[in-house]
Parts: C-alpha cells; sequence; structure tokens
C-alpha cells in the first residue's frame, strides 16, 4: 500500500468486511474525490479512511476522473466526492457526466447552492447531499449516516421471511 499525503494510491483488495456496506453488496467501497486542492478533503478523508473497507482515491480533476472511470469500469467507483475549483453549475453538470458512464454511482458535491436550488438541480442523479467548501468529520458522519441508510435498504430480506 502506498500513501501519499494521507490518501492511498494503491492497495491490495481488503477482505474484511465494510460495516455500511452489505456483504451481498460489496466487500469494500472506493471512494473517489475529485478537486485540485487535495487539502479541502483532509479532515473529510480521515473520517473515510478510518471505516474498514474504504478506499480513498485522488484526481486532480473531472477529465482525469472520466478518464479513471471509463477505464476501469462501473465498479471500480462506488461514490464520488466533487470539489475543487468547480462551480456549482459545472459541478452539476459533470454529474450528469458521469452518470452517463455508471449510473449506479453515488455522489455527494462541495458546493453552495441553497438547499431547494440544489435538489431541483440533482433530482434523480444520485446525489447524496452538498458538503461545504471544506468539509470536516461531522460531515462525513453524516454521508456516511447516508449510506447506512442506503445499505440497509438493499438488504436481501432474510431466509423463510
Amino acid at each position: 500500500m502506498a500513501i501519499v499525503n494521507g490518501y492511498v494510491a494503491i492497495q491490495r483488495l481488503n477482505h474484511r468486511r465494510n460495516p455500511f456496506l452489505n456483504l451481498y453488496v460489496k466487500e469494500k467501497m472506493n471512494i473517489l474525490l475529485i478537486g485540485n486542492d487535495r487539502s479541502a478533503f483532509d479532515a473529510l478523508a480521515k473520517r473515510l479512511g478510518q471505516e474498514d473497507g474504504v478506499r480513498l482515491v485522488f484526481a486532480g480533476s473531472g477529465a482525469t476522473a472520466l478518464e479513471l472511470m471509463r477505464e476501469k469500469g462501473r465498479k471500480a467507483v462506488d461514490l464520488v466526492i466533487l470539489g475543487g475549483h468547480l462551480s456549482d453549475k459545472a459541478g452539476i453538470r459533470f454529474v450528469r457526466q458521469l452518470v452517463r458512464i455508471n449510473p449506479l454511482v453515488y455522489a455527494a458535491v462541495i458546493g453552495s447552492l441553497p438547499d431547494k436550488d440544489f435538489h431541483e438541480a440533482t433530482e434523480g442523479l444520485g446525489v447524496l447531499l452538498q458538503l461545504p467548501r471544506y468539509p470536516k468529520e461531522q460531515h462525513a458522519e453524516t454521508l456516511l449516516a447516508s449510506l447506512k441508510k442506503i445499505a440497509a435498504l438493499m438488504q436481501p430480506p432474510p431466509l423463510g421471511s
């Protein structure tokens, strides 16, 4: 495993069970952080990286991220956190491009749109929430709680029910 500025660059497959994803869904979660300023993700990445089975990957631009997703395929990324230099509108346009490549990817967007405008602009795009410019550990907790709710909904019913 190589760590560059606190981010995992390469990691062997983690066979431990991810606590917030059901084993039937996936054993690990790949989170792609996109932005031109890695330091903006420091507190968020620190907390997300504490979860078993989470692999954080950083892309310095939207173009690099899209190339990575095209190259690695649909299963390469489970969650995209989009921040950096992109304006709110450019970020949402990027999410639309992302959904064309992988319609099942979840996203969180760093932005400053009013809640109503944000929800209207991102409806149907798989965007879980909008994060502030420099998200903190408590924002990671909110994101993890959203993922846990989704995982609970996706769990198969117990046998015999």
